[in-house]
């Protein structure tokens, strides 16, 4: 009894170790190959070969006993920091066709954001890598004239009418970097990220070109009208009717008269801002961004807007209107064609709960 009690136990603990991870502090990946058709049996022996399990007998009967099934063939970047349960589980989501790089960080740029904020916004993504991007070295690439040169190069019809500092702009790449989820990879720069998230905006505008082209605008007509709507409105059908309003105006030769250019000409895009600091803004401010003084669009966008922002520009509704407001306790947009109904939208949804408020 006593022999079979410690064979018993001696057992028990390794079978405990074999599932344990085989390094727990360990951050590296190891790239295997799973082939169509394997078993578990086989599975086990490429993990053990790769250094990462104990057993491949273990594994073979504990994923048989704790039913785990599906396993997909592919590429895998796993790591000897996981246990079996989760490499059991990363090999039921299925691997990639060929070898890729891992993906050590996520880095999601939300839709509305400025440069500076997607450059802080990768720096904080970054920190902990060992290719850390730096929220300066994100600007000083972006402000880069040989780099822009070469990406002007690259994309030519996303980029054919970029604005030049001469303008008024702050920077020539704003609006350009399209707002999306990207992976940081162990080969990832500042310059392939950049480059990627140009990529990404050529990519979701190739099939608008030609239609931006018919209407007589240039992609920097149209993002720059698209990174007010992005602003401005919250729902696709809200949007198409902001941008009416944005064309209504500039066919009669009305200023835009949108705060969201002015927040930006004074750095203050992105900041959380009160009713009645809004309501307060400084219409005189002097600045090419200025759409209170200048009539027509402002030289460039002032954030990367979404493809739904842009669609709304390239194909918005048909509309009379020339003013909205919108109610920030509900989110919901009032539209009016006249200065009198605006006016009375104004006092409702803004001075009114200004006042209120105070």
């Amino acid at each position: 009894m006593l022999v079979l009690g410690v064979t018993g136990f001696v057992g028990y603990n390794y079978i405990n170790s074999a599932l344990r991870p085989i390094d727990a502090k360990s951050t590296e990946y190891v790239t295997v190959e799973i082939p169509a058709g394997s078993g578990s049996k086989a599975i086990g022996a490429a993990l053990e070969e790769a250094g990462l399990i104990r057993n491949a007998t273990v594994f073979n009967l504990y994923t048989q006993v704790k039913n785990y099934s599906g396993f997909q063939s592919g590429y895998y970047n796993l790591q000897k920091s996981m246990s079996v349960d989760e490499l059991a589980k990363a090999l039921q989501k299925g691997g990639t066709e060929t070898p890729q790089l891992p993906v050590l960080a996520k880095l999601t740029i939300p839709e509305g954001y400025t440069l500076e904020q997607i450059a802080a916004t990768t720096a904080e993504a970054t920190k902990n890598l060992a290719q850390k991007i730096s929220s300066d070295d994100f600007m000083n690439k972006v402000q880069d004239e040989t780099f822009i040169n070469q990406m002007v190069a690259k994309y030519p019809q996303l980029l054919a009418s970029l604005p030049t500092l001469e303008s008024g702009v702050r920077y020539r790449l704003e609006g350009y970097l399209f707002p999306a989820t990207y992976n940081i990879t162990s080969e990832t720069t500042v310059e392939t990220l950049i480059d990627e998230m140009l990529g990404a905006m050529d990519t979701n505008l190739v099939g608008y070109y030609d239609q931006i082209n018919a209407q007589n605008r240039t992609v920097n007509e149209v993002l720059s009208l698209a990174s007010l709507v992005e602003k401005e409105g919250a729902t696709d059908e809200d949007r198409k009717n902001i941008a009416s309003v944005f064309f209504n105006r500039i066919a009669q030769g009305m200023p835009l008269q949108s705060n969201i250019a002015i927040l930006y000409a004074q750095g203050k895009l992105g900041e959380a801002t009160t009713l009645q600091e809004d309501a307060q803004i400084d219409t005189n401010i002097d600045s090419a961004f200025n759409i209170y003084r200048n009539a027509g669009l402002m030289p460039g966008p002032v954030d990367s807007p979404s493809l739904s922002a842009i669609s709304a520009v390239i194909s918005p509704n048909s509309t009379d209107y020339l003013y909205f407001v919108a109610d920030v306790k509900t989110g919901k947009v009032y539209f009016a064609n006249n200065y009198a109904d605006h006016e009375q939208n104004v006092t409702t949804y803004v001075n009114n709960q200004i006042a209120a408020s105070n």
